[in-house]
């Protein structure tokens, strides 16, 4: 999300976004708020957790599902 100085990225699942955070960014609910508008998006509620950063990520091939 590139109106969001922090956001490293975002991930959408249905209705749900997780925005991944650069290394010490801050936000505030009314940061999220005013770049989920400008995206055309509605802030419903907000869940903060800090998890540790995977060392590697897996992408798995799944031909007969896509």
């Amino acid at each position: 999300m590139e109106s969001l100085d922090g956001v490293d990225h975002m991930l959408m699942s249905g209705t749900r976004a997780t925005l991944v955070l650069e290394k010490g960014a801050k936000l505030t609910e009314a940061d999220v708020t005013k770049a989920l508008k400008a995206n055309g998006l509605k802030f419903e509620s907000l869940e903060k957790q800090s998890v540790a950063r995977p060392a590697a990520a897996y992408v798995a091939k799944t031909p007969k599902f896509t």
